[in-house]
């Protein structure tokens, strides 16, 4: 393998080095991040994973806000749980904005149903009652999250109301099928040399954010039947979290925003972001789950930014609106070039949300 012994020892020297430096490194941004660690910190999450691991070692004391430091699990585990609350809290609401939607939903609570439902059948029931040998079925159980789904479905995907546009948690739809209409667009862009600009947003937190009243508001909007939205707001309300470190359990923290996620009430959230402004002016939009892409295609950089900028901050502000977070770590415009030879730079901004912007190019024979 090695041209002579001494260059071999030599190189398996240098591979021990670098290995006991790499443990160094490693051990030095372990100490640095559980110094200046705060509640808000993306790391709680990790940690909270590692905890569930039978291979974890025992967690060092954490700090909190105060500087104080948090020794015995029970401590640890109430600041977690104060950070995952804090975590899964909704956006800074505009108020008159929120209490329309509030009121519409408290009014809309207090009628009598105007439409009937038809009983959950035994055969339903047997139908749904497959549940996955490694997910826990909850409190509630799994047969009524899949019942609800299958009248969720029925109403939602049956009548088609879901927005072409969104891939997520429909039949026949998928991540890779998303890619791929985007790709070809950009594609018959090229053969036609056309630059393409595409803007693509990371929703932060989605499904930990969602705002219940907000959701049943849309509920109501898309017709979905008065006694299966009225039972969907009784599943989502006055629901708790406990976080457990070690044989200690925090107290009951009440979840003020969220709709499951990687289940099968995960039809909620396409729900929730169904009236999505759809732009007129030729760009396309292309969602997957949380995952939200603009795009447009033109003879140059020039004529297609102004276009996409006015569908980006119409987009910005249904977000806003919402109290849908961004996450601009992973947010990024790109630029999409059929030849090598670059243009002047062109910017797309997006309001108050700070992002990457790349110029990708591509040999004009393509």
């Amino acid at each position: 393998m090695y041209p002579t012994p001494e260059y071999g020892s030599r190189a398996r020297a240098l591979q021990h080095e670098v290995k006991a430096r790499v443990r160094e490194v490693k051990n030095d941004n372990w100490s640095d991040l559980m110094e200046g660690i705060t509640p808000s910190h993306k790391a709680y999450w990790a940690v909270a994973k590692a905890l569930k691991s039978d291979e974890c070692v025992a967690m060092p004391a954490l700090k909190k806000p105060d500087n104080d430091l948090a020794f015995d699990d029970q401590e640890k585990a109430e600041y977690l749980a104060d950070s995952i609350e804090l975590n899964v809290r909704s956006t800074p609401p505009d108020f008159e904005h929120v209490n329309r939607v509030e009121n519409e939903v408290l009014r809309r609570s207090s009628l009598p149903p105007k439409d009937d439902l038809p009983s959950v059948s035994a055969d339903e029931v047997q139908n749904s009652s497959e549940v996955k040998p490694r997910k826990a079925p909850g409190l509630d159980g799994a047969n009524i999250r899949k019942v609800l789904k299958s009248r969720l479905s029925d109403h939602l995907l049956g009548k088609g109301l879901i927005i072409n546009e969104q891939f997520g948690f429909r039949p026949n739809h998928s991540c890779p099928q998303q890619a791929l209409r985007l790709v070809e667009h950009i594609s018959e862009g090229f053969k036609r040399k056309r630059k393409t600009v595409a803007v693509f947003f990371d929703v932060a937190k989605a499904f930990d954010k969602v705002w219940h009243a907000g959701l049943i508001y849309k509920l109501h909007q898309l017709q979905v039947p008065d006694r299966l939205v009225f039972i969907i707001q009784h599943y989502l309300t006055n629901r708790n979290f406990s976080f457990r470190h070690e044989k200690s359990i925090s107290a009951k923290r009440l979840i003020r925003a969220r709709v499951p996620q990687g289940s099968t009430l995960s039809l909620l959230y396409s729900a929730y972001t169904n009236d999505i402004p759809r732009p007129q002016t030729g760009v396309q939009l292309a969602l997957f789950a949380d995952d939200t892409a603009l795009y447009l295609s033109g003879s140059n950089f020039r004529i297609i930014t102004p276009r996409l900028q006015k569908a980006i901050d119409e987009l910005t502000r249904w977000f806003q609106t919402w109290r849908i977070e961004v996450d601009p770590e992973k947010s990024a415009a790109i630029f999409f070039n059929y030849s090598r030879v670059k243009e002047r730079s062109c910017t797309i901004q997006l309001t108050n949300i700070p992002h990457k912007q790349s110029i990708y190019s591509v040999a004009s024979q393509i």
